[in-house]
């Protein structure tokens, strides 16, 4: 059986355009280290997010059609919320920027919308090794 790498890969999207944010941020803003908590927050928000996606997709493939459905839903609402929560968190204690908490967060529908092409990436370093 082939091993499926798309969460790697996605992690590894994920990982990229916070290096790619953060450049920005340093270059742009002068609030580096609030900024840059922020931004590392909500990337690690969305590698949990896609690990926990993972998971999820995996515990609904075992189940039947209805059980299935509301235990989605359920992990969904618990992704938004850990989401909102840590956006929430960090507001109140102003150790990061909120909104560069949102643009880590992003991360992760980025490297959704990216993964196809960081696969291509992946293959060409497999065969070349």
């Amino acid at each position: 059986m082939k091993k499926d790498n798309t969460l790697i890969e996605m992690l590894v999207g994920i990982i990229i355009w916070g290096l790619m944010v953060q450049i920005v941020l340093l270059i742009g803003f002068k609030n580096y280290l609030y900024n840059a908590i922020g931004l590392w927050c909500g990337i690690a928000v969305a590698a949990g997010m896609a690990i926990h996606m993972k998971r999820s997709i995996e515990d609904v493939l075992d189940f039947g059609a209805q059980f299935a459905e509301k235990n989605y839903r359920a992990d969904a609402a618990k992704r938004m919320g850990m989401a909102a929560l840590v956006i929430g968190v960090v507001f109140y204690l102003g150790v990061g920027n909120p909104l560069t908490v949102l643009a880590g967060i992003f991360s992760l529908k980025i490297s959704a919308y990216s993964q196809p092409y960081m696969h291509k990436l992946f293959q060409k370093f497999q065969k070349s090794k």
